[in-house]
């Protein structure tokens, strides 16, 4: 600002009252806003600040709440492994001598339906904390009853493993052959303290309908359907549930339900067609100068008696 510039606002301001009055207090607004400005953006930079330093205790907070949650979970998984160990040292004190042993299993086998034909004794194997009983077992019993003794071997106080099973039929039903090895600790003393486990009841066994070395249902049916000649079954029906249907054929006075895909008669034949009407059946045929050729055959529905 030039010195006439100044000069002129001397004048200005020294001719009345109200200017100089009016000068004032624009000076005045000029400094106070010159204040708040400079304040108020100290003000914003704290907020900011303040505004982050929210946001980092937020995510502390939930990466501790996380970490509480997993600690939790760590904390019932450890106990959980620390009453199974201790149920193990337990068992492992508990186990007895070989006699025990031997009993524990003849009367698991009695009241299982299992007859222990054979007990093979294996030299002992000493461990740094345990001694390992291994022995080899050669039972015999129906299918569910030596499923019942592997089952209940599990909940004896005494602690073993099976491996190396071998199931073999026999004509008084099935012979299994399988090793066994119980352990007992070395330092008896470090836990006779311990109490053992509650006393729960044995879980029943799982229900099996029958034995590996039987066939299924399905397949004894398929099998049969498969070992008779073509014509001798009769189409006496159909039946449709939505978009699907089946035929329903009879042979020997019993009615079968036959869908697409499935087996029927000797010559490899697999039903491809079902109408309500008649059933379609691909063959696999033998032709001498030909080979393996498919032969398609229609079952037709049986007419009723007097019928046309």
């Amino acid at each position: 600002m030039s010195f006439l510039a100044i000069a002129r606002w001397q004048q200005w301001a020294a001719g009345s009252p109200i200017r100089q009055a009016l000068l004032l207090v624009g000076c005045l607004a000029l400094l106070l806003g010159l204040a708040y400005s400079v304040h108020l953006r100290a003000l914003f930079i704290e907020i900011e600040q303040g505004a982050e330093q929210s946001q980092l205790l937020r995510i502390e907070q939930a990466e501790k709440a996380a970490g509480a949650q997993a600690l939790a979970a760590h904390e019932a998984q450890l106990a959980v492994a620390y009453r199974s160990l201790d149920e193990a040292r337990w068992r492992l004190a508990a186990g007895g001598e070989l006699a025990d042993l031997l009993e524990g299993i003849a009367n698991q086998g009695q009241s299982s339906g299992v007859l222990v034909e054979q007990v093979e004794l294996l030299a002992e194997i000493l461990h740094d904390q345990h001694i390992e009983q291994s022995m080899q077992l050669q039972l015999q019993g129906t299918y569910p009853a030596l499923l019942a003794f592997v089952h209940g071997l599990a909940y004896l106080p005494r602690l073993m493993t099976l491996q190396d099973f071998s199931l073999l039929p026999t004509q008084a039903g099935l012979r299994l052959q399988v090793h066994l090895s119980a352990y007992r600790s070395r330092l008896t003393s470090a836990v006779s303290g311990l109490s053992g486990p509650e006393s729960e009841p044995v879980p029943p066994v799982p229900e099996v309908s029958r034995s590996p070395f039987e066939p299924s249902f399905l397949m004894q049916h398929r099998q049969y359907l498969e070992t008779l000649p073509l014509d001798r079954f009769e189409m006496i029906g159909s039946l449709a549930r939505g978009s699907a249907r089946f035929a329903l054929l009879q042979v020997a006075g019993v009615v079968h339900r036959l869908q697409l895909g499935d087996r029927l008669g000797r010559d490899q034949g697999q039903v491809v067609g079902i109408e309500e009407q008649q059933i379609e059946v691909a063959e696999q045929v033998f032709v001498v100068g030909k080979g393996w050729v498919e032969r398609h055959r229609t079952l037709h529905l049986k007419q009723p008696a007097g019928a046309g």
